[in-house]
């Protein structure tokens, strides 16, 4: 197993002068990744140190290659939607990051590497670096506190001044410095260099600066505190993840065997909090999904706007853009005046006549019904918007419309689907087979016929707790029937191989035939040349089938290609 090898020093904060102009400071800016709003959305921010202007490139694939590895990463994958990502193309005068060569464990064995490769992400992080003073917008630098992958920028005031000027309202800062050698650091900023391994760094930095993780290696007794995945107590009734035991490995495991490392636990042994190879834990992504959620919002926008006056007579579509988890687990709740009307629905329509004369409410309620959370306190991820709707008078019921007119067409002997076009919610439709009819004969938006072989009119009216529409009658014409095919004949022929079937029918380019063998199976022509089975051509009245297949009879049915309907089945016996 692969050990942390590293320390987040997070309480740590090195500041060097630096000289900032009191004007904002404008930088280009990648969007990587965008919902449609900067607001109640995790502003994901990625600034570049030790980049060139000429380098610039290399960082937009840098900071692409990171953003796609943090979303390959559970819960961040599932949530990716709550995330916006930005990239400040922030140029540094010189190229890299500062090393003094200082530090005791700094590589200085070479291991058959001569040159430096401008870019290369897989670089071993066990060979000689060499020293350098490279003048960096953020001052990133190797050797800080003993330790030589520990990469901390220097410049905080500067990267503040960048933040402020141009993404103030970030949630989260990754800085990528432009070096090959392995290093990073935690803290307020995630710090990794472009070395493949960094990115696990980041990815763990950014469980302490996001969501407030406590490593689960022993960093020493200055970090030993409580938090959500580190408590000084072992029972099973009180530990922070007292509803994770025993599901997905978590436990309760002591730090060390003796001394403070004894008395204090975590809940996994094999967590990205301790072992950068190793996925979050359950009870850290938990923790991950609480903070994206209270950082962000799933109703990301509405329709209408929350701030329109909304009136009843020109009521129609209500709708929620929604961030979703995937796969998806936000569940949505539709009431009206505190009476349910939908669910699991992004979008509705209503009725004017479902309004009572004054001020309604109309409100959706957004829940995540998550199972990366258990701990009941954190299951309470439930969102609303709230609409009103003002009704000066009683209106009445609007008239329900089919999706297709109030005629269709269908072939002798088929089915009809007849759907209601933006069905509004909690409306009750009610089918009947005459505009007198006193029960109706089906309730739903959707409504499909018995097979029909003469035109029938059906009647649909909306109802809203007892208040009726007049009906609305709905065509359904019967096309004329199909005949099927009569005269045929069936020779054998003198290879004693194939046997053909013809159909003695004038040919006519609106009509072929459809062969099937008796389990429904579609039959092609056999094709003695090519030795196999061939689709046939447009009047396709000749069948050839190999003897020998086993079937005793077949079926053909005539087909009408420019309505498609099909005629009954000739049964055709094969001697």
């Amino acid at each position: 197993m692969f050990k942390i090898i590293y320390r987040a020093i997070s309480t740590v904060v090195v500041l060097i002068g630096a000289t900032c102009a009191v004007y904002a400071q404008k930088y280009p800016i990648d969007t990587l990744q965008y919902q449609g709003t900067d607001k109640k959305v995790v502003n994901l921010v990625i600034l570049a140190d030790g980049y060139t202007q000429q380098e610039m490139g290399a960082f937009h694939e840098d900071a692409k290659r990171f953003t796609d590895y943090f979303f390959k990463t559970e819960p961040f994958r599932q949530y990716t939607n709550f995330f916006n990502v930005f990239a400040i193309n922030t140029p540094s005068k010189e190229s890299g990051a500062a090393h003094a060569g200082t530090a005791d464990d700094c590589p200085k064995v070479e291991h058959g590497h001569k040159d430096l490769p401008a870019r290369f992400n897989d670089f071993p992080k066990r060979i000689a670096v060499p020293e350098a003073q490279p003048n960096t917008i953020f001052g990133s630098s190797f050797d800080n506190y003993g330790l030589h992958r520990l990469v901390i920028p220097q410049k905080n005031d500067v990267i503040e001044k960048v933040l402020a000027d141009n993404i103030p309202n970030h949630t989260q800062v990754v800085i990528l410095v432009n070096s090959p050698f392995y290093g990073g650091s935690g803290g307020k900023y995630a710090t990794a260099t472009v070395n493949a391994s960094s990115n696990d760094i980041a990815v763990h930095e950014i469980g302490h600066s996001f969501a407030i993780l406590a490593d689960e290696y022993w960093a020493g007794n200055q970090y030993a505190i409580e938090g959500p995945n580190r408590t000084q107590s072992a029972d099973p009734k009180h530990v922070p993840w007292r509803h994770w035991l025993g599901i997905n490995g978590v436990g309760i495991y002591a730090y060390g065997g003796n001394n403070s490392p004894a008395k204090w636990f975590r809940p996994h042994e094999f967590c990205k909090m301790q072992y950068l190879v190793a996925p979050f834990c359950s009870v850290c992504q938990e923790v991950f999904v609480e903070t994206i959620h209270q950082k962000a919002d799933p109703i990301a926008g509405t329709k209408p706007a929350l701030d329109t006056q909304v009136d009843a007579a020109s009521v129609g579509l209500f709708a929620l853009k929604l961030l979703k988890p995937s796969p998806n687990t936000l569940r949505v709740k539709w009431f009206l005046n505190d009476i349910q009307i939908a669910s699991d629905l992004d979008s509705i329509y209503l009725n004017p006549g479902q309004f009572d004369v004054g001020n309604n409410v109309l409100r959706a309620e957004v829940r995540d019904t998550t199972t990366l959370v258990r701990t009941p306190s954190k299951q309470i991820y439930s969102y609303e918007v709230k609409w009103n709707i003002n009704a000066n008078m009683e209106y009445a019921m609007r008239l329900p419309a089919s999706t297709w007119g109030d005629t269709l067409e269908t072939c002798y002997a088929g089915y009809q689907a007849l759907s209601m076009k933006q069905p509004e919610a909690g409306v009750q439709y009610n089918w009947y087979d005459s505009v007198e009819g006193k029960t109706p004969f089906a309730v739903g938006t959707n409504l499909v016929s018995p097979k029909l072989t003469k035109s029938t009119v059906y009647f649909v009216e909306s109802v809203w707790k007892g208040k009726k529409s007049d009906r609305v009658p709905i065509s359904v014409e019967v096309l004329p029937q199909i005949q099927a095919p009569k005269n045929y004949k069936v020779e054998k022929q003198k290879d004693g191989k194939t046997v053909t079937i013809t159909l003695l029918e004038k040919a006519d380019t609106r009509y072929s035939f459809l062969w099937k063998k008796m389990d429904g199976t579609v039959l092609y022509e056999w094709d003695e040349f090519s030795d196999e089975y061939v689709r046939s051509g447009k009047f396709n009245n000749v069948m050839r089938l190999k003897i020998g297949d086993g079937e005793k009879h077949i079926s053909v049915q005539k087909v009408d290609n420019e309505m498609t309907c099909v005629s009954a089945p000739l049964i055709i016996e094969i001697k």
